[in-house]
């Protein structure tokens, strides 16, 4: 029962560090763990010296009721998702606790999607764990505080904006201490946790009360131990989560970045991605192009395979682009610049029929091509003639005259901008063309222009002779380039050229 609710437990230090920083409470305080689980914060508690009377526990599973009760406080069953109503707001002056991480797909959530969805919906809350932020912010006194730890993956993700509006809105944001990355890998939980620590400071009148906060915010630590004292800490104006796109709840950000992000004009202007197609069945209407590694995989499978109808298709190249078959991109990786077409559609009229196809796309165009899902912004060249997917391959077409394919292919898949889009805008694996058509750019110099342009044309045509083609010194050229362009327009320090080359660069990962 507690996987099927989302139950994660939290390690005694770092609920001891929780409580230890949610400042004085006094004796007619109220303070609630909205998800005890087990007891842990309670333990905390009273180690800190609360009065168990003034502690009062929630939780949908029943079974911890009495291990609860023994501790010596108040513990009630309930769903505090749906159990919600005006009747309990402004209840308690403090709030703690670790919030299950259930997403769309789990059970729970499809269950009563209706009901949460009209509690939370104004606010996109889309997991568990964010509408329990928002339960809590609702249940807490003003001026109440809350203690939590959670997903960091609310303080980037675009689809989490109206959560983070929400909190700026309604919240001084004390703390952002991003946890241990391994913190519950005993538990064999991946998710990258993050303490939060709010003031509930609602109206207008306020505002200017929120936007000065200064925020105590510090990056991921190794352990526990460095909770207390860590190696790296920012005090952060509250109003600078308003610079980036989608108000991102950035940890470590350079003031020149926000700067650029806040005052250059943005990508759309002169790039625009388009979400593709559908075909129903993968299976029946794609095809491998006979030669490819993919062709390669379809030929083993086809092995295991009796029934003809079940095969995996192979089409030879010269099938492409004619009325029955056209190239087809659905597939993301990190491949970048260049990659041989290994998938076609089948276009045929009674093919067509069953597709979703949307309108005003302008499938076929030439343009470039982003994976929706690698670790790294992976852009390739995408010629004429082909259709995409909607999921792992976007397709872009490049809508300004003044700067190319090859430019953009160049600046995309140089460090600056993995480290614009994966590092800043989206560090988890997906990208959206939002987070896209957010990022900053630059209209280039003419000489920037053509260096840049023969760079990335010597790239593909060597890897159209050699898939697998060392590019490193071409890379690590244009890397320089876009870094000395945008720097000399935004002052980059010296510190954040190097952050790029160990981090964020090709050449740092092979």
């Amino acid at each position: 029962m507690e996987k099927e609710l989302g139950a994660v437990f939290t390690p005694p230090k770092t609920a001891e560090y929780i409580v230890s920083r949610l400042g004085k409470i006094k004796e007619t305080h109220k303070v609630l763990d909205p998800c005890v689980g087990p007891g842990v914060f309670v333990k905390s508690l009273i180690k800190a010296g609360v009065n168990k009377s003034q502690i009062f526990c929630h939780d949908i599973n029943p079974d911890y009721k009495k291990n609860v009760e023994d501790l010596g406080v108040n513990f009630k069953v309930v769903d505090n998702l749906l159990s919600f109503n005006s009747d309990i707001y402004n209840e308690y002056d403090f709030i703690v606790g670790n919030p299950p991480y259930l997403n769309k797909a789990s059970e729970y959530v499809r269950k009563n999607r209706a009901e949460l969805k009209k509690i939370y919906g104004k606010i996109n809350a889309h997991e568990t764990y964010s509408m329990f932020i928002v339960n809590s912010i609702w249940r807490l006194k003003e001026g109440g505080k809350l203690g939590f730890i959670t997903s960091d993956s609310f303080l980037t993700l675009s689809t989490h904006k109206k959560l983070r509006k929400f909190i700026l809105d309604n919240c001084r944001i004390n703390e952002i201490t991003l946890a241990p990355a391994n913190l519950f890998i005993k538990q064999k939980v991946n998710t990258s946790p993050v303490i939060i620590f709010f003031t509930k400071t609602t109206g207008s009148l306020n505002k200017d009360k929120r936007d000065n906060n200064m925020m105590r915010v510090i990056p991921r630590v190794e352990n526990e131990r460095e909770y207390t004292k860590p190696p790296i800490e920012y005090q952060i104006k509250q109003k600078k989560y308003y610079s980036l796109p989608f108000l991102i709840f950035h940890v470590e950000v350079e003031e020149q970045i926000i700067k650029l992000f806040d005052k250059a004009p943005k990508l759309e202007q002169v790039v625009q991605g388009y979400i593709g197609m559908h075909t129903h069945d993968n299976r029946k209407y794609i095809a491998a192009v006979k030669g490819s590694n993919l062709a390669e995989i379809f030929i083993k499978k086809n092995e295991n395979i009796q029934e003809v109808d079940k095969k995996y298709k192979i089409i030879s190249e010269t099938l492409l682009n004619t009325n029955k078959w056209f190239p087809y991109l659905k597939r993301g990786g990190g491949d970048q610049y260049y990659r041989p077409i290994i998938e076609a559609i089948n276009w045929e009229d009674e093919s067509i029929k069953i597709y979703d196809i949307p309108s005003n796309v302008p499938f076929l165009e030439e343009g470039i091509v982003i994976s929706g899902v690698s670790s790294r912004l992976a852009v390739r060249y995408m010629p004429n003639g082909c259709y995409w997917d909607s999921n792992k391959a976007i397709g872009f077409i490049i809508k300004e005259n003044s700067v190319s394919i090859e430019y953009v292919l160049g600046i995309l898949n140089s460090s600056l901008y993995n480290y614009l889009a994966k590092g800043i805008i989206n560090n988890t694996n997906s990208l959206q063309i939002t987070g896209i058509h957010a990022l900053p750019f630059l209209v280039p110099s003419p000489n920037i222009l053509s260096q840049i342009e023969n760079l990335v044309r010597t790239i593909i045509r060597e890897k159209k002779k050699n898939q697998e083609y060392n590019y490193i010194q071409e890379q690590k050229h244009i890397d320089n380039l876009v870094f000395e362009f945008y720097s000399n327009q935004f002052k980059f320090p010296s510190e954040l050229k190097e952050k790029l080359d160990k981090n964020y660069s090709i050449y740092s990962i092979l």
